[in-house]
């Protein structure tokens, strides 16, 4: 692990592409995991669990395949080395539901009923034992015979620290056990965990350095309405409570459900935080292609000679290649249909023209998230282009706008408190109003990308 490493907290519910933001941190030398926090959304978080825990048993055992073969270890299996279990990442389970429970939807439509695609009933020799949740319990409401057996699996973990503490406390314990500004929370999931911590600890919440967050759309149609991204339709109020913390008067955007915490976030001591957000407009921009992952696994896949480019010998399937083929290839099998109707409706994207590639694809939408929550400032710099101090609004109790990202587009210039601004309904153009995000609005493109996340997961070649 690299000694400037960012340490990271990532919230996140598992899923096809919340998945591979993991392998990616997982592997990375610039993430230092403290906490995988889990949310409902994709799947339940009892689902989401079971796909954390299989990363880990996966990498164990491509970790046995590679050192049976004399291959290069992943950027996990020597950190797990190097470190002692006291500094591997913590493993919580989080919210079960929106911060308000008036409207939620799940998406194991697109990632199957266990987020990735029947997995668990195709590759089975990677699923963890059917007792998997008992170390995340409070051990007190479990019987003898599983207290013992939860023991016995916490004794066994490899690369992880299960908790039975929720997650929403768990963000808060590693923020103030971690110096203030040092860790980065990268929000991949609704935000109902994130917004729990700061609701609870306003003041710990705010020692944040940074939040990377992937939801929300300001140009680009919704994808769960014509106005809403799924993040942020799966829990308003959450979404609404997160992004009003950038705010200097935070109780200026809370949503009407939450407005009572205006006075909670009004202490002197509570700094607004800082919070990057990743919309659709960037993020389905960034595509992993079916063609690309099956060129790079060839290597993986299927070897039984010998490869005279790389002179290394190995039979058979590597167990981190075989199982990603499988839930991928479901994820790029549900996209077959719309790449076939975009064929059909529309004209090559400027996005199929810079990729150089038809076929299936899947949107990094996470992914892209951590891993510009892994760069360093110059490489963010180079890399990403940030529209600074935007004020973006989530819209709460809407009929058809539920989840919408709200902005001001009159190009009028912001007012000090004691000018009138007549028409100003929400006071979008007072100076002390209103939330203050940073908008990535451009990134390091598709192929560019695709090839450091492959790279960074199944190794370069």
């Amino acid at each position: 692990m690299s000694s400037s490493a960012r340490k990271l907290i990532i919230d996140c519910d598992p899923g096809v592409d919340d998945t591979l933001a993991l392998l990616y941190a997982l592997n990375s030398p610039n993430c230092d995991i403290a906490l995988i926090s889990l949310c409902f959304g994709n799947v339940p978080v009892s689902t989401s669990i079971r796909n954390v825990l299989s990363i880990f048993q996966v990498l164990e055992s491509e970790r046995a395949y590679r050192t049976q073969y004399n291959l290069p270890l992943l950027g996990y299996h020597t950190r797990t080395q190097s470190l002692s279990p006291d500094h591997w990442p913590t493993i919580a389970l989080g919210s079960d539901q929106p911060v308000s429970s008036r409207r939620t939807t799940g998406a194991e439509f697109f990632h199957g009923v266990d987020g990735l695609g029947g997995v668990h009933e195709k590759a089975p020799q990677f699923s963890p034992p059917e007792t998997f949740l008992l170390p995340f319990l409070d051990a007190e409401s479990l019987s003898a015979d599983k207290q013992i057996t939860r023991e016995e699996l916490i004794a066994s973990a490899k690369g992880y620290k299960p908790s039975s503490t929720p997650s929403w406390r768990e963000i808060l314990r590693v923020l103030r056990e971690e110096p203030p500004n040092t860790v980065t929370l990268v929000a991949l999931a609704p935000l109902a965990n994130i917004a729990r911590a700061a609701i609870e600890d306003p003041i710990t919440f705010s020692r944040v350095k940074e939040i990377a967050c992937m939801g929300g759309n300001i140009d680009h149609p919704g994808n769960m309405s014509p106005f809403a991204e799924y993040n942020v339709y799966a829990d308003v109020d959450s979404a609404a409570i997160v992004f009003a913390t950038t705010s200097r008067t935070p109780a200026s955007t809370l949503p009407p459900s939450a407005s009572a915490l205006g006075s909670a976030f009004a202490n002197p001591a509570y700094v607004p935080t800082k919070l990057y957000l990743f919309p659709l407009d960037l993020t389905s921009k960034h595509r992993l292609r079916k063609r690309w992952f099956v060129d790079h696994c060839e290597f993986w896949l299927n070897r039984e000679t010998d490869n005279k480019s790389h002179q290394l010998q190995h039979p058979g399937d590597a167990p981190l290649a075989m199982w990603m083929s499988v839930w991928l290839g479901g994820a790029f099998g549900n996209m077959d249909d719309i790449v076939d109707f975009e064929k059909q409706h529309y004209t090559p994207t400027e996005v199929d023209i810079e990729d150089g590639v038809v076929g299936s694809y899947i949107e990094m939408h996470d992914p892209l998230t951590v891993f510009f929550a892994a760069c360093t400032d110059a490489e963010r710099a180079a890399l990403f282009e940030i529209s600074h101090d935007v004020d973006i609004r989530v819209e709460t109790v809407g009929q058809f706008t539920w989840g919408m990202c709200a902005v001001d587009r009159r190009n009028m210039p912001k007012r000090d408190a004691n000018d009138p601004a007549p028409r100003d309904v929400g006071e979008w153009l007072a100076l002390e109003k209103g939330n203050r995000l940073q908008l990535a609005v451009k990134g390091p493109g598709s192929k560019a990308f695709s090839k450091q996340l492959l790279d960074t997961v199944l190794s370069a070649l």
